[in-house]
């Protein structure tokens, strides 16, 4: 029996390979092929499969969907709100729970395991349907009847996903805006302290011997004695070159979890400018005498040297960005029981 002639034409996608990039539209035709064959050997071998007709457009109906969106281009309005991605693999969520309402009565026990599995991913350890279905599970006489219990479970699961994946972009996109913001302000920073080097001082104090005795000077960061326009521009480099050790360093110790969507790009594209800042902050507070005990800095080295410790520093801010992304990528991927992300 297939399911392709039930589908409206209109709601038939590309068959074509797959034109535009992104893996998870892989994820989704690959996944889409191996509901549609499990689907049409189930309705074969079942004897009441012509009342199960319903049924199967109603997978085939949901897998065309899925493929039109996962073979059909988007802009970046789409891709902020998610829509082909969830769009996609909520239609290949429904497919799969339709799917469990034909597989015949063995094989239907035999995937009951990760039926459990994927609800123990994504529910709470008390959920009763989870509980019912492990203690079903555990006794070993699952039935027919338990089809309803496994649809459920995977139905909630499926939801609780959406919803965590839901939280996952949605910090993405404010980091996105958060990396715009502080850009153009450390943009703007630099701008004014590369026109009025006066209005954002970088130099340190120093003491030279001169014929008249000890006397203040200055030492700036491009190296002269006066506020020059390149200071706020080297100070700001030099602190991304900070920013981006940090980042190369934060890379050994960083696993990446399997979700709908990344934050990894994000959290480190947010470093460059946080170490623009604290650089040109963190000078400007040396350089003012609020430090106690501390009495300037004396030379071109020393100043860069601290630049880059600034940049480098921006981790003190940024860690609290990337705890939460781990928090969120943790209750999204399937590898972390629902559980464990909840007690992060």
């Amino acid at each position: 029996m297939s399911l392709d002639p039930a589908i409206p034409p209109e709601r038939i996608g590309d068959t074509g390979v797959l034109r535009w990039p992104g893996t998870w539209r892989v994820y989704v035709a690959t996944r889409s092929e191996e509901i549609r064959a499990d689907a049409e050997r189930a309705l074969t071998m079942r004897d009441e499969a012509g009342q199960l007709v319903s049924v199967g457009e109603g997978i085939g109906t949901h897998l065309a969907r899925a493929e039109t969106y996962a073979r059909s281009r988007h802009g970046v309005r789409r891709w902020l709100t998610g829509q082909a991605i969830e769009g996609a693999w909520s239609n290949i969520n429904s497919a799969t729970v339709m799917l469990y309402g034909v597989l015949p009565t063995a094989e239907l026990c035999g995937r009951a395991p990760e039926v459990a599995a994927i609800g123990r991913a994504y529910l709470p350890g008390d959920d009763p349907r989870l509980v019912h279905l492990q203690a079903r599970l555990a006794a070993g006489d699952l039935a027919e009847d338990d089809r309803p219990l496994m649809q459920s479970v995977l139905r909630a699961a499926y939801t609780a996903q959406a919803m965590e994946t839901g939280r996952v972009r949605s910090f993405r996109n404010l980091l996105l805006g958060g990396v715009v913001m502080l850009s153009l302000i450390v943009l703007g920073v630099v701008v004014i302290g590369a026109i009025w080097p006066n209005a954002i001082p970088m130099c340190g104090n120093q003491s030279v011997i001169r014929t008249q005795g000890l006397m203040p000077a200055q030492i700036c960061p491009t190296g002269g004695l006066q506020p020059g326009h390149g200071d706020v521009p080297l100070v700001a480099l030099i602190g991304m070159l900070g920013a981006a050790l940090a980042t190369a360093a934060s890379l050994s110790t960083r696993s990446e979890l399997s979700t709908r969507y990344s934050l990894a790009v994000v959290q480190n594209l947010l470093k460059a400018p946080a170490g623009v800042a604290t650089s040109v902050l963190g000078l400007l507070i040396l350089n003012s005498g609020f430090v106690p005990g501390f009495a300037g800095l004396g030379s071109q080295p020393a100043i860069l040297v601290w630049a880059m410790a600034f940049g480098y520093g921006q981790q003190v801010v940024t860690r609290f960005v990337d705890q939460r992304a781990d928090t969120l990528l943790s209750a999204a991927s399937p590898l972390t029981t629902a559980g464990g992300a909840k007690h992060r």
